[in-house]
């Protein structure tokens, strides 16, 4: 049999069995996951499939000030694993798919599309972000692999970890925090936590999952 074919087939067959299965059955399979992958593969390892289940990583380099300086444009949401560790979060892929969708469904009834979301900052720690024209003033700070950004106006701030690939920045954090900025940029407080207010039954029982907004430089 081929072996990718093999590969997807036993992927699907761990799809099922975490979304349905109860809990001793899926610990088994868990377990299981990584020897039957490695043997099925041939050449790939756990890590490999691990990568490709759980999709987005956290960012694990300090980030500089300096490359965050310029123009960002929202271009659109993601979920982000503190872990590759396929044989704990084999349903994880699963859940990241419905929590994207809904962030993708919440985000563009605020107003947040691609492209339509602009943030700015400044080489003096200023800056701001920009929803359809109407700008909030922040001030930004880098901590390690983390962005702070601070909104003077309502004494709000949210720290989040940055990821940089070339030209896109990925900001991942808590679906709480996600709240707390989406309601700062927007000033909608109600609008975003009626649209978004699922974010937290769908997240809680996956450890190590975060929400993500990538923006591309301009």
């Amino acid at each position: 049999m081929n072996k990718n074919l093999l590969k997807l087939g036993f992927v699907a067959l761990c799809f099922m069995f975490c979304s349905n299965a109860n809990a001793q059955l899926s610990d088994i399979l868990k377990n299981a996951a990584g020897t039957a992958v490695s043997k099925a593969t041939g050449n790939s390892t756990v890590g490999d499939v691990a990568s490709d289940l759980l999709g987005n990583l956290l960012g694990t380099s300090k980030v500089s000030e300096k490359s965050l300086v310029g123009t960002w444009a929202y271009s659109q949401p993601g979920v982000a694993f503190e872990s590759e560790n396929v044989l704990t979060s084999l349903g994880s892929s699963v859940v990241s798919s419905k929590v994207e969708t809904t962030m993708k469904n919440g985000l563009t009834k605020v107003g947040f599309t691609s492209g339509k979301v602009v943030m700015t900052l400044k080489e003096d720690k200023t800056g701001t972000v920009a929803l359809n024209g109407k700008s909030v003033d922040i001030n930004w700070d880098v901590e390690g692999t983390n962005l702070k950004l601070t909104f003077p106006l309502i004494n709000q701030g949210v720290t989040m970890n940055a990821k940089l690939s070339g030209n896109e920045l990925q900001l991942a954090m808590k679906s709480d925090k996600l709240l707390t900025l989406l309601n700062a940029i927007t000033q909608k407080a109600g609008t975003v936590n009626s649209q978004l207010s699922t974010l937290n039954t769908l997240t809680k029982n996956v450890k190590g999952m975060y929400m993500g907004l990538k923006f591309t430089k301009k």
